[in-house]
């Protein structure tokens, strides 16, 4: 989820000025400099090059939740991947405020899908098997999702599954309900990143470590969650890499 520890702060006038400003800019002019401004007060102007009428079916969710959203309270990354791609405004503007260009040039955006500047991702989805271990399930969803970002982090699209944070074991790293990229083409245990694994049939979300023969499951919640070892004999499959949650990690 995006955070800000900012209160929004432009009311509807002012709000629509910026509006006109970003409707003004000439075709290939960079996204201005609005990294003053709160994530609720980005989301905000740019929910209003959308008509009010197509809102609540493009994000999947409610007026009182979007407006929720518009105060800059935990916003989805989802959502605001729907209203990057409806508005050509990338996700990067609307979490930083940065000055960037709106959108990929034509050679950047012709690697991978031919289609806009956003790929269908699959979902990382679980199922069990017959011997009670946690497996991959490939007939998981697909959300659109920045190339940019896919790029910048280095995860080929093949390899790029999204997830949402679930617990509160990497807190603050992590919240629960964050989205999380995960890079399934790295499972070789890197001391210190994070992965997602599974233990049987219990799933992971942990920094794993390895000494010798023996693999840690470490915390960064550690008041809460200790250390602990990944049983002996025990199935224990990793899926991938967390390569970034709202930020390169």
């Amino acid at each position: 989820m995006l955070k800000d520890s900012r209160v929004k702060s432009l009311n509807i006038k002012q709000i629509r000025s910026f509006v006109e400003q970003l409707e003004a800019l000439p075709d290939g002019a960079s996204l201005p400099d609005w990294s003053e401004l709160s994530v609720g007060d980005r989301f905000a102007i740019c929910l209003r090059l959308i008509p009010q009428r197509k809102r609540e079916a493009l994000l999947g969710k409610s007026e009182p939740q979007i407006r929720r959203y518009e105060a800059g309270l935990d916003i989805p990354l989802t959502v605001v991947a729907a209203l990057a791609v409806e508005t050509e405004i990338p996700l990067d503007w609307i979490a930083s405020g940065r000055p960037m260009q709106r959108r990929l040039p034509a050679s950047v955006a012709a690697v991978g899908s031919t289609d806009g500047e956003d790929l269908p991702v699959r979902k990382l989805a679980f199922k069990v098997d017959d011997s009670g271990a946690l497996t991959l399930d490939d007939a998981a969803g697909q959300v659109q999702f920045p190339r940019a970002i896919l790029q910048r982090v280095g995860v080929a699209p093949a390899n790029a599954r999204l997830l949402e944070a679930f617990g509160e074991s990497m807190t603050p790293t992590l919240s629960d309900g964050d989205l999380l990229l995960i890079d399934v083409g790295a499972t070789k245990i890197v001391e210190g990143k994070i992965f997602v694994f599974s233990v049987g049939a219990d799933a992971f979300i942990k920094r794993l470590r390895r000494i010798g023969d023996r693999v840690l499951m470490i915390s960064d919640n550690r008041e809460m969650f200790p250390e602990q070892e990944v049983p002996s004999g025990a199935p224990f499959s990793i899926y991938g890499r967390v390569k970034w949650a709202g930020r390169s990690l």
